[in-house]
């Protein structure tokens, strides 16, 4: 097997995302509204065209995009990765820069027989991890009290999926895909008093999610001479996942830099269906020439505004749609001379309108939409006597704004990941 030639390779992969999946993988202060920052649920091949894939095909990758995609799998594929980006922030007057590094998926899937392929996997769905800082001046006229509010928050989602793409009659194929949302978020907020003779207080919050979803998609393909076009389209519905909020409230004061906690004012916990996910979908439609290039459009909606918290909407909330584009183009598949030619070269654009419309602390002005634009580049490296594949890619874009006392975002996130193809469940000609 293929995959018995990596086998360090292959460790290092999958036991290094697996250590980072504990760690704080942001410090975007929009992460601190609705469940973080949401990350985009595609491989290296999606990654590099833009973050589409609705309308993608392939018979040795995966494509966690749309499940019945699955239906055109020819060989077993196990795909693993790691991520990191650089994130560069600004507001009229400080700036900060923050790197890191976490998994970028797990993935396994084979047919099951012609038409008809099965894959699961494990990849982040959410990240949360910001600090912001308020500082306010209390005053009767006569005296006046310095004090701060902090808000400060850690943590995220997984998601564990397993696929099913079946192709019902010729080039039309439908897919199913059942996942698991699991994860935790720590939210902490603290009123402290410059005065060492007021005590401070701290409100700690807890959420805990463990639930399952499901969404569908389709896929038509039609072949119009060499050439072949492609229609997909998913659906995801509304869902209310089971979580848990746990939490308290208490005073403290802080001696020489030491916290020491004096009073506890309440403890408090709930279970209930208290997290609901917004329905989505999305609709692209490709043209490629098998093995040589391949382009495509899509279109994606979710309905962020209908997202809630233990019954509460935020009212910062919006809905959000993607536009993106991508293509890869391959010189020359057969040709075993000039190993570049064989490579192929991936591009993509992707526009989104983001889920939050908010304004600055001390702004209670109009509201902003926080956007996000980037463009990803990456590289298909077959690698020699073998049917396995290097990924690489780099995504460079920007959120948000310094205009309205808001903070701008730029990034570069880049990617490293590998596609190992080998036959499985087929029977020998000869012992």
């Amino acid at each position: 097997m293929q995959i018995k030639k990596y086998k360090k390779l292959l460790f290092a992969i999958v036991c290094l995302p697996l250590i980072s999946l504990a760690q704080q993988n942001t410090i975007s202060p929009y992460s601190a509204f609705g469940i973080g920052e949401v990350q985009n649920q595609g491989f290296a091949l999606n990654n590099s065209l833009g973050g589409l894939g609705v309308a993608l095909r392939s018979t040795n990758y995966l494509n966690p995009m749309n499940p019945a995609s699955l239906s055109a799998l020819s060989q077993t594929a196990f795909e693993a990765g790691i991520g990191g980006s650089a994130l560069f922030l600004s507001d009229n007057n400080l700036s900060q820069e923050y790197f890191t590094s976490t998994m970028s998926y797990l993935s396994l899937g084979f047919p099951i027989m012609e038409g008809f392929g099965i894959s699961g996997g494990l990849l982040p769905y959410s990240f949360q991890g910001y600090e912001l800082k308020q500082n306010f001046e209390f005053t009767d006229g006569t005296d006046s009290l310095d004090y701060s509010i902090n808000h400060s928050g850690s943590g995220g989602f997984n998601r564990a999926y397993v696929n099913l793409g079946l192709e019902l009659i010729e080039g039309l194929s439908v897919g199913a895909t059942g996942s698991m949302i699991f994860g935790t978020l720590n939210q902490q907020r603290d009123l402290i008093f410059d005065d060492q003779y007021v005590l401070n207080r701290r409100d700690d919050n807890s959420y805990y999610v463990r639930d399952y979803t499901y969404d569908a998609g389709i896929q038509y393909q039609k072949n119009i001479g060499d050439k072949y076009f492609t229609f997909g389209a998913t659906y995801s519905p509304q869902f209310s996942l089971n979580a848990s909020n746990r939490g308290a409230i208490y005073t403290y004061d802080i001696v020489s830099d030491f916290e020491y906690i004096r009073d506890t004012v309440e403890v408090f916990g709930s279970s209930t269906n208290g997290l609901v996910l917004p329905k989505a979908f999305a609709t692209g439609l490709a043209l490629g020439k098998t093995d040589n290039w391949f382009v495509s459009a899509e279109y994606d909606f979710k309905e962020w505004s209908q997202m809630s918290l233990f019954g509460e909407t935020d009212a910062l909330m919006r809905n959000a749609s993607q536009y993106k584009v991508g293509m890869w183009w391959i010189p020359n598949s057969q040709d075993v001379h000039n190993y570049w030619s064989t490579v192929q070269y991936r591009a993509g654009f992707n526009y989104n309108t983001g889920f939050l419309s908010v304004s600055a602390f001390d702004n209670q002005g109009s509201k902003t939409d926080i956007n996000d634009m980037s463009l990803s580049l990456g590289l298909g490296l077959p690698m020699k006597r073998s049917k396995s594949t290097a990924n690489i890619g780099v995504q460079l874009g920007k959120r948000g704004t310094i205009e309205s006392g808001l903070v701008e975002e730029k990034y570069i996130k880049f990617h490293i990941a590998f596609t190992f193809n080998d036959k499985w469940f087929t029977k020998r000609k000869i012992d």
